[in-house]
C-alpha cells in the first residue's frame, strides 16, 4: 500500500525545567537546543524526518520568543521542495500540537506527532509507523515492557506487581490519519483527567490504535543523564545496522 504524504508536528515549546534544574543551566536553555554529538538535539530530529520520503512538511512549535531565531538557525535543514515552519507553541503540549495542526497543510493525509527530545528515532521506524497508520488509522511507536513493574503507595510501600504481559511503553512518533487526529483534538475538552499522549485522545473516540515496535535507543531526553546516554549510543555507531 503506497504511503501518502505526511505532515510532521514536533512539540518543542517546553522549557525543560527538570533538565535545567539537574544540569544547572538556565531555564531558557531548552534541552531541545543543547549540543548532542556536535549538533543541537533538534537538528538530529529534523534530519531523521528529512530522510523519510513521505514527509512533505515539518511544523515545529517553539516558544514564541524563539520562532525567528529557530527559523534562521534550522531553516537550512529542510530538503528542497519541503516545508519547514516554526510557530509559537502554547503553554502546554496539547495546546502546541493543536496550534501546529492548525498551521499544517490540510492537503496531507497523515499527521505524525513527535517529541523534539527524542533525537535517535530511526527513519525506518518512522516509515513503518506511517505505513501502519495508513492501514489502521492510528499507530504509536513503542516498546514492549520487559521490566518488572510494581505499583507503590505513598511512602514507597509496594502495593502490587503488575503483570507485564501486553504492556508497552509508548514513544513517538504517533501517526494518525488527518481526519482522525483533527476530530480527536476537537474533542479534547471532553477528556476527564490528564492527557499524556496524543493517542489517548484517539483511543477515547473508540478508534483502533496499533503499536509499532521502536528502539530502546529512542530515548526521551529529560535529564542530563539521558543526554549522556544518547551521546554514548551515537559514539557506538548508532544506528547500528548501518
Amino acid at each position: 500500500m503506497p504511503v501518502p504524504q505526511a505532515s510532521v508536528i514536533i512539540a518543542a515549546a517546553g522549557a525543560g525545567r527538570r533538565f535545567s534544574e539537574a544540569s544547572g543551566a538556565p531555564a531558557e536553555a531548552s534541552k531541545v537546543f543543547v549540543d548532542l554529538a556536535g549538533r543541537p538535539v533538534l537538528a538530529h530530529v529534523l534530519s531523521a524526518f528529512a530522510a523519510v520520503e513521505a514527509v512533505a512538511e515539518v511544523i515545529v512549535a517553539v516558544s514564541a520568543d524563539l520562532v525567528e531565531w529557530a527559523g534562521e538557525t534550522f531553516g537550512g535543514l529542510a530538503p528542497e521542495g519541503r516545508r519547514l515552519a516554526f510557530i509559537a507553541g502554547g503553554g502546554e503540549r496539547p495546546e502546541s500540537v493543536a496550534l501546529a495542526l492548525e498551521a499544517s497543510d490540510r492537503g496531507t493525509e497523515l499527521v505524525a506527532i513527535h517529541d523534539a527530545v527524542r533525537p535517535l528515532i530511526r527513519p525506518a521506524v518512522i516509515a513503518e509507523a506511517l505505513r501502519v497508520a495508513v492501514e489502521y488509522g492510528a499507530a504509536v511507536v513503542g516498546r514492549p515492557v520487559d521490566h518488572t513493574i510494581k505499583t507503590a503507595a505513598k511512602g514507597g510501600r509496594v502495593v502490587e506487581t503488575v503483570p507485564r504481559r501486553g504492556l508497552w511503553m509508548a514513544q513517538t512518533p504517533q501517526v494518525f490519519r488527518r481526519e482522525i487526529i483533527t476530530q480527536a483534538y476537537g474533542r479534547r475538552g471532553d477528556m476527564v483527567g490528564s492527557v499524556t499522549d496524543d493517542a489517548q485522545l484517539v483511543e477515547a473516540m473508540g478508534q483502533t490504535v496499533m503499536m509499532v515496535r521502536g528502539d530502546t535507543a529512542n530515548i526521551k531526553i529529560t535529564t542530563p543523564e539521558d543526554l549522556r546516554v544518547c551521546e554514548a549510543i551515537l559514539a557506538a555507531g548508532w544506528p547500528f545496522e548501518t
